[in-house]
């Protein structure tokens, strides 16, 4: 059963395929046709989506195609990851240092070929899978119809809280106390501060916000904390009804956009307030203006920790250099897998296992 609403994930890869940042990418490794046609197919079936997700529950073959759909569409979001991710490193080669020929020559140099060709094949290989999805999606008789009048789809995600045990996180104390330094400084101007941390699917965005989040030097500079995992299309009056519930423990979902601005001012007015907006997505620049115009009304001392995928979205977003989160050192990986993969009995029983994890560790 495809359970995932495939027309929100569909909506998100075609976001992260328009973005600037993965456009640079894709540049690099000369794979642009390939996108291109990735994107044209992706378009068509993404245009009969909602009707074949009305439809699914009445159609078993319908079913098993949206479930094949699903799989190439979390494949493409993890390859269109390691796009990003150089893109990632790109950005902070020259930030510190580069003139754009420099940055060039350090891609052409230092990307393996084999690194090249092996990205290139996954990407003809999602685009020849979906291009026979798209071709199989003529025999259901489906619908063409816009998302505009739609209900927002939002990707299947679980959601976040602030809690965490501080034990669970390996590896981010560097991370964790330069974010702190950002925090903690005076705001040189009356605009609200906003602090993105950026990285990959996984790398532990959340973890490390939570770590800020409860950390008690933190906690003494903040007269209100608020934490909220954002719609995926960056749905203003959702986003406001959330702050509102995590900042009073009431609901405010009956109230509606004009009642709900006026009770966020009177929550945060004049206050010194952190608010963690966790895994944004949407890019849509005149929501965030719209929040943050908003979000301004309080103490000048305020602040915002924002944790996205999307270098784009940290653009638009930040007033503070994005923090890029690098994957753990081996060290710090092999900790975190002998944890949580492997307990006291069995490292005593079978040794072997700490080479075994420390074999996925490097390949991973």
């Amino acid at each position: 059963m495809a359970e995932s609403l495939l027309s929100g994930i569909a909506e998100g890869v075609l976001g992260k395929i328009a973005s600037l940042v993965l456009q640079e990418a894709v540049a690099i490794y000369g794979v642009e046709k390939q996108i291109s046609e990735l994107k044209e197919t992706l378009t068509a079936i993404n245009a009969v989506l909602l009707d074949a997700e009305e439809q699914q529950a009445k159609n078993h073959r319908l079913q098993v195609w949206l479930d094949r759909l699903r799989d190439v569409l979390f494949d493409a979001e993890d390859v269109l990851d390691e796009f990003e991710c150089e893109a990632l490193r790109k950005q902070v080669i020259s930030r510190h240092g580069g003139v754009k020929e420099k940055v060039c020559r350090f891609f052409s140099l230092s990307i393996p070929l084999i690194l090249r060709a092996k990205l290139s094949d996954k990407i003809k290989e999602i685009r020849g899978r979906l291009a026979r999805i798209s071709t199989e999606k003529d025999q259901f008789d489906l619908t063409m119809r816009s998302t505009d009048n739609d209900v927002a789809q939002t990707r299947s995600r679980e959601m976040t809280y602030s809690f965490v045990n501080k034990s669970d996180v390996i590896g981010r104390d560097i991370d964790k106390q330069k974010i702190i330094e950002m925090l903690l400084q005076s705001a040189n101007d009356k605009n609200l501060s906003v602090i993105p941390i950026v990285g990959l699917g996984g790398f532990g965005k959340t973890a490390l916000a939570k770590l800020i989040y409860n950390d008690d030097s933190v906690k003494e500079q903040f007269e209100l904390q608020m934490w909220v995992l954002v719609p995926q299309d960056f749905d203003i009056k959702k986003t406001i009804e959330e702050i509102i519930k995590d900042a009073t423990g009431q609901s405010s979902s009956n109230l509606n956009i004009q009642q709900l601005q006026t009770r966020l001012l009177g929550i945060i007015k004049d206050k010194k307030y952190l608010l963690v907006l966790d895994d944004v997505w949407s890019n849509d620049r005149n929501r965030w203006q719209e929040l943050r115009d908003l979000l301004s009304n309080g103490a000048s001392e305020s602040k915002v920790i924002v944790t996205t995928r999307s270098l784009e979205v940290a653009s638009m977003m930040g007033t503070f250099p994005a923090h890029n989160l690098e994957a753990l050192s081996l060290k710090d990986s092999m900790a975190l897998f002998i944890k949580w993969a492997i307990d006291e009995k069995e490292k005593q029983s079978r040794p072997n296992l700490l080479e075994i994890g420390n074999d996925i560790v490097k390949k991973s």
